[in-house]
Parts: structure tokens; C-alpha cells; sequence
């Protein structure tokens, strides 16, 4: 009967643990998302109210397309046909393990992008997780390598979320030369923020593909932005037959075009983070009782064993949201707080700093 597979499949969709919006709480301080909040609203509004004018909602945003593409191509330095886009990475992710992904199975490191694995669970794609170390969020590459031969995909977060770091690039670069017959995703939400990027790489394996947004450095979470960077094979199917005709309104990508025209405004307020990144980790390395973790990112992972609901308490007390997780995988009472501006971040330094004085 059709009702029993159809009870079966929507038993097995409910048995995972669903995804839970960050709350919206006015007046408080929202550092549990990893947006960018250096970033002037006034900015965003600026290019919000240039895009509204120039866009024409009665038709269908083929022009834009082209502009994008072509913005996207100067800020890589690749070619537009290395290019596609998305409503968001989250977008992305989802039509690739639902099409490439069906019938495969993964392999990553524990803890990494939830949504990830998520969705692997969702779409029954066997996933095997390596846990990271604590002690430096490093991971075993012998034994990486050794369990990825068994295994179809592999997906790193370069930086990684929630740890914040970027792996050894010698390492990645052994993965991606050794595992040549993976399909090998390389997440770069926030490589912006980070050491190096892999995108030079895209045209030189057939079996690379990188995910990045418009969501965290250029400040338009909003507009659900995303884009894949892969060697034209892989971009051209994609894009042809993958991807939905029309991904991405008018608005969002004129916004895009917008904000890369403006990337001098966005790589200010990186270099801000960068600057507020070594004070935060300067401050809070010099208190023993937790663990904090050198960031690649805009945000930082620390572990506060017995004081976690201590100083979760307190920041919520003083009107701070951040990501409180507990015990994941390796580490013992986790965290990760988004790097705001210097108010925000003081004021975090200062709520844990006394919740640990006490």
C-alpha cells in the first residue's frame, strides 16, 4: 500500500533531530550566527536601495545572471565557465548530495557543518565521521586517508565551522592528490577570513568542487547567496542540469553584483574582524580554567568544561546570544561566538572574564 512506504519515509525523515532557527530576541547582542556585523547596516541598505532600482521584477533576472557570473569570474580569477550559483551553499549542498550524493557515501571530520551531515542522514548516505583532536583540532591524516578509500565523497570545511581552523594546507593538498578518484567538496563559507583558499586549484582537478556564500564576509546572510567554483565539466552539469532555472531572484543578485563593486567596503571590515580576532584570542588565552581555540575565521571555539553553564548563563544574563553546544564530539562543554564589533566583543571578553573570576 502506498500508505505504508509513505509512513515508512516520513517515520525515518522525523527520527533526525530537525534544524532549529537561531531565535531573533531584540536587544540583545546576536552572536550565534557568524554574520558579519562589522559591516555598517547603512552600507547594506545603500546597495539594497541601488539593486531595487536597478532591478525589474516584471521579467526574469536573466541579465543579472550574466553580470554576476562575470563579477564572480574578476573576484576569483576564474573563468565564468568554473562558476555557478545558488540560493545560498545550504541551496547547493542539498541538489548535490540529492543527485551526485544519491547512493554514495561520505566521509568528514567530527565536529564539522551540521547541515552537512544533516542532510546526509535525510537523503540515507552512509557518512563516516573522523573526530578531531582538542587538543589542536587537527586530525589523523594516515587514518583519513586510510578510511576515505572505502568512501565516494569527502566534504572539509575550509575554515572549518564550528572549530574555526583551517586544516594543514599539506594535508588537504595530500587528500585531494592521493583520493584523485573522490569527489572531493571543499566548504569555503568563510574563507575570507582565513589563510589560503583552494580556488586556484578547480581547473586542475576534475574532482574538486568548492562551495563559498555571500552570507558571512560580505554581510547579506539575507539574500541567500552562493556560488560553486569547479573545473567546467563539473559546473557546466550543474548549472544545465542540476541547478533550477532561476535559483536566485532579481533583488539578491543585483545585491551580489553590488557588493563585489563595493569590495573594498567588505575587506575593511575583514581586516577589523582579523584585528578584533588576536585581541579576542589574547584576552581569553590567558585564562586557564577554559580552552580557547586560534580562529581562521570570524568566530571562535573554545571549550569550557565545568564552567559551561556558568558562563552561558551569565552571557545570556547580559543579553548575549552565541552557540551553545556542550559536549561535542572531543570537547567538553563547547561554545562558538560569532566576532562582532569592538562593543560586542568587549563586552564578551568582559562577562567571561568575571564569570570565571567568581
Amino acid at each position: 500500500m502506498v500508505g505504508d512506504w509513505l509512513d515508512k519515509e516520513l517515520a525515518h525523515i522525523k527520527s533526525y533531530k530537525p534544524y532549529k532557527r537561531p531565535e531573533k530576541i531584540h536587544d540583545f547582542y546576536k552572536l550565534d550566527s557568524n554574520e558579519n556585523l562589522v559591516l555598517e547596516q547603512r552600507f547594506i541598505k545603500s546597495i539594497a536601495s541601488k539593486s531595487l532600482h536597478e532591478s525589474d521584477f516584471r521579467e526574469y533576472p536573466i541579465e543579472q545572471f550574466e553580470k554576476l557570473y562575470t563579477k564572480l569570474a574578476e573576484y576569483t580569477k576564474l573563468s565564468t565557465r568554473n562558476i555557478g550559483i545558488g540560493s545560498g551553499s545550504d541551496q547547493i549542498m542539498d541538489l548535490l548530495l540529492s543527485t551526485i550524493g544519491k547512493g554514495k557515501k561520505v566521509i568528514t571530520v567530527n565536529p564539522t557543518f551540521s547541515y552537512f551531515t544533516d542532510r546526509c542522514n535525510l537523503y540515507k548516505i552512509p557518512t563516516k565521521l573522523i573526530d578531531l583532536s582538542a587538543i589542536d583540532n587537527s586530525f589523523d591524516l594516515e587514518l583519513f586517508i586510510k578510511k576515505a578509500r572505502d568512501y565516494d565523497i569527502i566534504y572539509i570545511a575550509s575554515p572549518n565551522n564550528p572549530t574555526g581552523n583551517q586544516f594543514k594546507l599539506d594535508d588537504i593538498s595530500s587528500i585531494i592528490d592521493i583520493l584523485k578518484d573522490k569527489m572531493i567538496i571543499i566548504d569555503e563559507a568563510y574563507v575570507e577570513f582565513a589563510e589560503y583558499s583552494l580556488s586556484d586549484i578547480v581547473t586542475k582537478y576534475h574532482n574538486v568542487l568548492i562551495m563559498r556564500t555571500f552570507s558571512k564576509a560580505f554581510g547579506l546572510a539575507g539574500a541567500r547567496i552562493g556560488y560553486i567554483l569547479a573545473n567546467e565539466e563539473i559546473s557546466d552539469v550543474f548549472n544545465q542540469y542540476i541547478q533550477l532555472p532561476y535559483p536566485l531572484s532579481s533583488f539578491s543578485m543585483q545585491l551580489a553584483i553590488e557588493a563585489l563593486d563595493n569590495i573594498q567596503i567588505v575587506n575593511r571590515s575583514i581586516e577589523v574582524i582579523k584585528r578584533e580576532r588576536t585581541k579576542i584570542f589574547d584576552r581569553l588565552n590567558k585564562l586557564d580554567k577554559i580552552k580557547i581555540f586560534k580562529s581562521d575565521s570570524n568566530f571562535f571555539f573554545f571549550q569550557t568544561f565545568s564552567h559551561y553553564n556558568n558562563i552561558k548563563n551569565q552571557l545570556l544574563n547580559e543579553r548575549i546570544l552565541i552557540k551553545n553546544f556542550g559536549d561535542l564530539g572531543n570537547y567538553n562543554g563547547a561554545m562558538r561566538i560569532t566576532i562582532g564589533n569592538t562593543e560586542m566583543n568587549d563586552k564578551v571578553i568582559s562577562v567571561i572574564e568575571k564569570s570565571l573570576a567568581t
